[in-house]
């Protein structure tokens, strides 16, 4: 499956490419941890002084949380469990990082597990 990721600049110095496009690819079924990996592999965040970005990845929704001071990301539990329903155009699986400067990644977490994009 072939990425298309973007992400959010962190200063006015970061602007000179915005929006920081990359491609990657991966196995047609892999799941959105691997998608997650793949994703930072391809598009490694920039760190900032302090040591306490935040970002989430999303394609039509919230996936992941990325932590600077965090070993891991966190995936977001309302995960659809195919990702057949993420933002696809193409052929291609659309994503991006959004940038939450530095602000509490567990509170930032919790906004987005509890976040509903469409109705129920």
């Amino acid at each position: 499956m072939k990425l298309y990721i973007t992400r959010d600049s962190v200063a006015a110095g970061d602007d000179f490419d915005a929006p920081h496009v990359r491609n990657a690819t991966t196995p047609d079924d892999a799941d959105v941890s691997q998608i997650v990996a793949a994703c930072l592999a391809a598009s490694p965040l920039p760190t900032i002084a302090g040591g306490h970005a935040t970002w989430a990845l999303s394609s039509g929704v919230p996936l992941a949380l990325i932590a600077q001071q965090w070993a891991s990301p966190k995936l977001i539990s309302q995960i659809p469990p195919n990702h057949k329903h993420l933002d696809h155009s193409g052929g291609t699986l659309r994503l991006h990082f959004t940038y939450f400067e530095q602000q509490s990644p567990d509170a930032v977490f919790s906004v987005l597990e509890r976040l509903r994009l469409h109705a129920e």
